[in-house]
């Protein structure tokens, strides 16, 4: 009897956490399209994704907030300018805007040469910052490990974990099957095995205090 409580309680929380994926696509499709008559409506969702965007992006750019920020604004700016050829297509409006993100990483660094993290001498403390100590030292040779990884090993790794993206959103941004991200979190679970706290990274710290520079959303839509 227990054990049937038990499984009874599990489904659901998850046909709850499933009821609020799916009131927040709702929701964020009535935002989409009242903003393609009303650019200001578009805020919204910016104040929603903005620090999601942000921290994807300063922890690619070497925890580099002047380049994240630039970068962010530039992901808002351009999902806005095609918002009218946007069409849901069973995932949501945040993982379409890493989908961006990804893109207009790739061409920061074709632009500029990527210099990996372990090449600078600390670990930012923002990441570790509301640990305790003996779980901060362990977080950040985690940290320095992670640098080692290959480029799309790090950011499967990082999104699974640290923005807590399904496999399946995983692969869309990526552009990959979701075998092919199962095999990359393999592949890089591996390589970390000697640190046992990869769950840590679901704690390296959210910068959710820094200044909002939001993007003019005032610009004509791009229409079909």
């Amino acid at each position: 009897m227990k054990k049937k409580s038990k499984s009874s309680s599990k489904k659901r929380r998850k046909t709850s956490d499933s009821e609020i994926k799916e009131s927040s696509n709702d929701e964020d499709a009535l935002i989409l399209e009242k903003s393609k008559k009303d650019p200001l409506a578009y805020e919204s969702i910016y104040k929603k994704y903005a620090n999601d965007v942000y921290n994807y992006i300063w922890y690619r750019v070497g925890h580099d907030a002047d380049i994240a920020e630039d970068l962010t604004q530039e992901v808002f700016v351009r999902a806005f300018k095609n918002i009218s050829t946007f069409e849901q297509r069973g995932y949501s409006y945040r993982t379409y805007l890493f989908t961006i993100a990804r893109n207009i990483l790739a061409n920061h660094f074709r632009k500029k040469p990527f210099i990996p993290l372990d090449e600078i001498a600390d670990v930012p403390d923002e990441i570790t910052v509301e640990q305790e100590i003996t779980r901060k030292l362990l977080a950040e040779r985690l940290w320095r490990a992670i640098q080692n990884l290959s480029i799309n090993e790090r950011d499967a790794l990082l999104m699974f974990y640290r923005s807590e993206i399904p496999i399946k959103d995983i692969a869309i941004v990526m552009n990959k099957t979701p075998n092919a991200v199962k095999i990359l979190l393999s592949r890089a679970r591996k390589k970390l095995k000697e640190h046992p706290h990869i769950s840590d990274i679901k704690q390296f710290t959210q910068l959710d205090n820094r200044p909002h520079t939001m993007p003019a959303f005032k610009k004509p839509i791009n229409k079909k």
